[in-house]
């Protein structure tokens, strides 16, 4: 046995732990003065069982729903990660949620001279026209995969460098469910170069075999293709493919209207980055009634799943949304209103009114599963008080079950005869700290603890 163990510490030595070393021969001196080198034969074998035991990483199917690790967030540790100079990546589908949330990571990963290429599929509508402006205004180069009658399904991202590489293969499309939030697996492979050159070969080699030179069905993207392929339909905006009810990403993420829960406690995606729509300041010192998003905003309204807004609804029903929000994202609040509030009293003035009401569904979660209230159909008064530059809506049957600070968030309804679908996460709900966080913007405060509210 111990002879066997000898054998095996002097092939771990060898072709673990110093490969181009000399052969260690048992029961016989090793040829090089290990002793005298730099690392020492311990060295090399500490080495060698990190490389063993830190080579590969799992994204496990419950990491992303649980937040306890998302692709995205290894995608900007790697964007910042100086040890890489070249990313690439190939992915059936793309939307532009993640590109969005990258963006920053991006260009200033392009201003550091270091390149960026992209592989990405058109079937079954999962790619939308937005993703794919996006990638063609940041990256060096992108490539689109089609091939009637089969389905262009990979999902790699590699980042290389002199000395190490990283990629990440997997079930995760370019998408917010595939980069956040959906149950998905990855395989992590941490290359060190130039040991691991035979590996990194043939993660390259996924990407070699698509280029045009060889795969027929690639083409590289240039604007008038990426025209041709909305022409045909093949390729949409992210608004129709809401509509058509296309994939994770197009699922109401509040899920106050969308079945019955497990109980499993899903973390929100990120937040979009604050002033993505423009500054809501800038908007405000332009006017304060009229839409004046400020000058070329990094995503269009259309990109936009949702807003989350803290409320503390009045005794009388009232709940003050932000003017603020809605001067950054005016479709979503058809902005400016169209119609006018009758006085109760002669001589009151009239105030901007959305007309007629618009009707939501509302579900109200507390501590448990089971919603605490559920409202549908309801009639959402919503009016602008152009005087105090208030907007407010009345709920009065939230006043008692919703205490002050807790989340709305408002999603836009995709049931006919609906506007929006609502749900609500008081302080004692589960959800309500992941919510919180995707609250990344302040209301003016007038002193008191200042409201928050931010997209996704």
């Amino acid at each position: 046995m111990a002879k066997m163990v000898a054998y095996e510490q002097a092939w771990f030595l060898q072709e673990v732990c110093c490969p181009t070393a000399t052969t260690v021969e048992l029961g016989a001196s090793p040829t090089r003065d290990i002793q005298a080198e730099t690392p020492t034969v311990s060295e090399h074998l500490a080495l060698g069982i990190r490389r063993l035991m830190s080579s590969f990483s799992l994204i496990t199917p419950l990491d992303q729903p649980l937040g306890n690790r998302r692709l995205l967030s290894d995608l900007k540790a790697c964007l910042a990660n100086s040890d890489f100079d070249d990313f690439r990546l190939i992915v059936a589908y793309a939307k532009s949620g993640p590109l969005i949330r990258l963006r920053a990571d991006l260009l200033s990963w392009r201003k550091n001279g270091k390149t960026l290429a992209a592989v990405i599929g058109l079937d079954q509508q999962g790619t939308s026209k937005e993703a794919l402006e996006l990638a063609l205004s940041m990256f060096d180069s992108v490539y689109v995969t089609r091939e009637y009658g089969i389905t262009f399904h990979p999902k790699i991202y590699l980042f290389s460098g002199t000395s190490r590489a990283d990629a990440f293969i997997g079930s995760n499309n370019l998408t917010v469910g595939g980069t956040e939030k959906n149950f998905e697996s990855a395989v992590h492979l941490q290359l060190l170069l130039p040991a691991d050159d035979a590996s990194l070969v043939a993660v390259n080699k996924a990407w070699d075999e698509l280029m045009p030179s060889v795969c027929p069905a690639t083409k590289l993207l240039t604007p008038a293709i990426l025209a041709d392929l909305i022409a045909a339909d093949i390729v949409a905006d992210e608004a129709t493919l809401r509509s058509r009810g296309g994939g994770s990403d197009a699922a109401r993420v509040g899920r106050g209207h969308s079945g019955p829960r497990s109980g499993l406690n899903v973390r929100p995606e990120s937040p979009l980055p604050r002033n993505v729509l423009g500054s809501a300041k800038a908007a405000k010192a332009s006017s304060a009634i009229a839409p004046a998003p400020a000058p070329a905003p990094a995503a269009q309204p259309g990109m936009v799943r949702g807003l989350a807004i803290q409320i503390k609804p009045h005794h009388n029903g009232e709940i003050f949304l932000s003017v603020g929000a809605a001067l950054q994202n005016p479709a979503f609040f058809y902005w400016p209103f169209n119609g006018s509030t009758v006085p109760k009293k002669a001589g009151n003035p009239s105030y901007p009114q959305l007309t007629p009401d618009p009707v939501v569904n509302i579900v109200v979660y507390g501590s448990t599963a089971n919603p605490v209230l559920i409202l549908q159909k309801y009639g959402l008064n919503t009016v602008y008080y152009s005087t105090k530059s208030e907007i407010r809506v009345t709920a009065s049957p939230l006043v008692t079950v919703v205490p002050e600070y807790s989340v709305m968030i408002i999603e836009p309804s995709d049931e006919a005869g609906t506007t929006w679908e609502i749900t609500v996460h008081r302080p004692d709900s589960p959800e309500y700290a992941s919510w919180l966080g995707v609250c990344n913007q302040s209301m003016p405060s007038g002193g008191a603890l200042a409201r928050r509210y931010g997209w996704f």
